[in-house]
């Protein structure tokens, strides 16, 4: 199993620490948000520092950490088109470096009417929704390709891209080879679909066999009539079925630890390497 987490589930700490602190809990793969991760005065600045990236890459590759995927994620349909403007050229520069990191992934999720709360709003499922979003990751796409990398989405019930089968549809429409897939399987469910796990997971695996990259490890319970997530291994979220679904891809993706934290990290790489 490759079984690393967000980087800035560890803190954010300037990079020795950071290092240090992966070797300390044994990840050799991250999720790496430079802006989340590491301590600086400017965080948003630190993708412009070459010297920065040259020193970060050669420290990780040197203690033998490989970075799965940058993360740059924003809402493309946010009500501030100044903001999405700007969020897209910071989406780029990603890809414009990802190699430099040993990595050919970007990823975002697709957003949502709510702007900064990334939550349902009924607009999400519109047509209207999903055009822009494809737009916007067709601009994303361009520089992909030039950079030899990939745009990594991310489908979450609550937002545009809110299933398999409209991602399947987002990925057709745009017909192009630069696009992976990363599954969240609880990110899929809601109060109404969770008990039908098996079902979304089966429908992913179908859809996305040679895409899915990345998958997004953590665990749910239900708390007031709502998903409440907790880490893997304290929860519903099946993971005997999931696991043993991701064995039939034909390239192993990296399963990252998504909010776990403190205790929980050495709990959750325990139970999930009982699958094994």
């Amino acid at each position: 199993m490759k079984l690393g987490i967000r980087a800035h589930d560890l803190g954010r700490s300037p990079t020795q620490q950071l290092i240090q602190s992966l070797k300390n809990h044994h990840f050799p793969f991250i999720q790496l948000v430079l802006a989340k991760a590491i301590e600086a005065d400017q965080p948003q600045l630190l993708i412009d520092d070459e010297s920065f990236i040259n020193e970060l890459s050669q420290q990780l590759q040197m203690n033998h950490i490989e970075v799965g995927m940058l993360g740059a994620y924003f809402n493309p349909i946010h009500s501030n088109k100044d903001k999405v403007a700007q969020a897209v050229e910071y989406f780029k520069k990603h890809l414009k470096v990802a190699k430099q990191f040993n990595t050919n992934l970007v990823g975002t999720e697709t957003g949502s009417y709510n702007d900064d709360q990334w939550t349902f709003h009924e607009q999400n499922s519109s047509e209207e929704a999903f055009l822009e979003v494809k737009r916007i990751f067709s601009q994303l796409l361009e520089v992909a390709q030039t950079e030899g990398v990939y745009v990594a989405i991310e489908p979450a019930y609550h937002h545009v891209i809110s299933s398999p089968k409209r991602l399947r549809r987002l990925m057709d429409e745009l017909a192009h080879d630069h696009i992976r897939v990363t599954f969240d399987l609880f990110n899929l469910l809601s109060i109404h679909n969770y008990k039908n796990q098996r079902a979304i997971i089966d429908e992913m695996i179908e859809l996305f066999r040679q895409d899915i990259r990345i998958i997004h490890a953590k665990d749910f319970i239900i708390e007031n009539g709502e998903l409440k997530q907790v880490a893997p291994g304290q929860g519903l979220l099946d993971y005997a079925y999931l696991l043993e679904r991701i064995k039939e891809l034909p390239i192993e993706p990296i399963m990252i630890f998504e909010g776990v934290v403190g205790d929980d990290i050495v709990k959750s790489a325990t139970f999930l390497k009982t699958f094994n």
